[in-house]
């Protein structure tokens, strides 16, 4: 088959899965962290954004990412961070093909495989820490995929891996039990085999020193304490929800599922390390929908398996011109898409102007409000970024690496309006408060004679507590002399 439709479909999936310029709500924090980092050239040891917690000591997991995301935004705005997300999507793809193309010799088969793969890590790619996990654990498996051919010294890179990544992103876990599984498996192999010395110096030796390594991080053990506590915490947030089985959602990783659990036992894998990395996978993915990418890396070499099975009867049964035009037509599709919204936007991310505060953020800036304001979950790093140091919020992205889960509790039962709602604005000296319009709380404040409604858009409510603190702006509120908020923009960082 001719080799450049399949090149151009490839390249306009690369682009159409991994460039969309959209942005996380923890984007600002991780920019905001990452500055005060390089330039205090220290980490922040307590919360100090927050009036909730601002003794509570902050485990930043993150602080590596943060900062590159600074350096790269520093130095290249909101493209650098576009093409930084990009070559990541590029990098992972690369290694996936390496492993694939053991599985498979046709350049279609390989095609699909890797485009069915994007589509299953397109959701969860965004700008955040978590690239550099999709991107390491994608380097592991490709290591141990590297021993089972042979290369004997391969995991003797996972040491060295494994320092990066602890300062990275707490996904470091995910590569740790990965490692852990293939120890296991290769242990039971030599112990069949009657031969554990390669094992121990091949195998077993690396698996330690990368849990030595682990320590080279900033807290040391603590950081190690942490995330075994906090891995069993249950998270009212969509991406740790479970994947609801029963409709058409994520259609593309419940496929893979069902492709996975069916071509193992069939090809006879199920006895293979491989096998189980990628069911593990998948049950997490179920639990957790943030874990899908890491599922859709573990099952790539399955999924070509299957794809290699039907390739025979699709190059067989369909004409060449035909396939080649319908990729092509893809490819123009995909490019024409992607490059209208690149054009249009000039290479820049872009905020959605109904999913943050910006003119609410705004209108608290040109007034000169100071004070500690209660803000939705979602909202948190956004004003960090907008407010800080004249407004410390109540709660943000950081979630428990900095905040106790009985402040995190106290933020849901006020947003949702509950019995409790308002044991966050007794327990915490909160000033101004503000609210999502859509959020139970905003009709009860309006309500509440000790606040005043100062403030609304489209997107968000303000209000004032009744406290000699903000009496200068409710004198200004009262006289009308409150100024109103610019047009907000909608590119990156707003």
């Amino acid at each position: 088959m001719n080799t450049i439709p399949i090149f151009l479909l490839f390249i306009s999936s690369l682009l159409y899965f991994f460039s969309y310029p959209g942005v996380d709500n923890d984007l600002w924090g991780h920019l905001y962290f990452g500055r005060e980092i390089v330039q205090s050239a220290r980490l922040p040891v307590e919360n100090l954004y927050s009036y909730t917690a601002s003794d509570y000591r902050w485990i930043n997991h993150e602080w590596l990412s943060e900062v590159i995301f600074y350096g790269l935004f520093h130095f290249l705005g909101s493209p650098g961070l576009i093409l930084f997300k990009l070559i990541v999507g590029i990098g992972v793809v690369w290694i996936l093909d390496c492993i694939v193309r053991e599985r498979t010799a046709s350049p279609l088969a390989r095609l699909l495989t890797l485009i069915w793969t994007m589509a299953i890590l397109s959701p969860g790619f965004n700008i955040r820490p978590q690239l550099f996990t999709y991107l390491l654990f994608a380097v592991f498996i490709f290591l141990f995929y590297r021993y089972d051919q042979g290369k004997k010294a391969a995991l003797y890179w996972a040491p060295v891996l494994m320092v990066l990544w602890v300062n990275l992103h707490g996904g470091f876990v995910a590569g740790l039990g990965a490692f852990g599984l293939f120890s296991f498996w290769i242990s039971l192999r030599g112990l069949r085999n009657r031969d554990m010395k390669p094992v121990v110096t091949q195998v077993l030796i690396p698996l330690i020193i990368s849990g030595i390594a682990l320590l080279l991080n900033p807290y040391g053990l603590d950081l190690l304490s942490f995330l075994v506590r906090d891995l069993l915490l249950d998270r009212l947030i969509t991406e740790w929800e479970m994947i609801p089985l029963l409709d058409f959602s994520f259609i593309e990783f419940k496929l893979a599922l069902v492709a996975v659990f069916l071509l193992g036992p069939w090809s006879g894998s199920w006895r293979r390390w491989d096998f189980v990395l990628a069911v593990l996978a998948a049950l997490f993915s179920v639990r957790y929908q943030r874990h899908m990418p890491l599922f859709a890396i573990a099952a790539a070499p399955f999924l070509a398996q299957g794809i290699e099975k039907v390739n025979h009867w699709i190059e067989g049964r369909a004409r060449k011109s035909i396939l080649s035009l319908g990729m092509l037509t893809i490819a123009l599709y995909q490019l024409h898409w992607m490059g209208e919204i690149h054009l249009q936007h000039r290479f820049q991310l872009v905020i959605n102007p109904l999913e943050y505060p910006a003119q609410a953020a705004n209108f608290l800036q040109r007034n000169g409000v100071r004070g500690n304001l209660v803000v939705p979950f979602d909202w948190g790093e956004y004003l960090i970024w907008k407010l800080y140091p004249d407004v410390r919020v109540s709660i943000d992205g950081r979630y428990t690496t900095a905040y106790p889960t009985e402040v995190i509790q106290d933020h849901w039962d006020w947003m949702e309006g509950g019995d409790g709602w308002r044991k966050l604005l007794e327990r915490y000296p909160a000033e101004i408060a503000m609210t999502h319009r859509s959020h139970p709380v905003t009709a009860l404040l309006r309500k509440d004679p000790e606040w005043v409604y100062i403030y609304s858009d489209p997107v968000a409510f303000v209000f004032v507590r009744k406290t000699a603190s903000q009496e200068h702006l409710l004198a200004k509120f009262r006289d009308k002399g409150l100024v109103p908020p610019r047009p907000p923009s909608i590119y990156f960082p707003g």
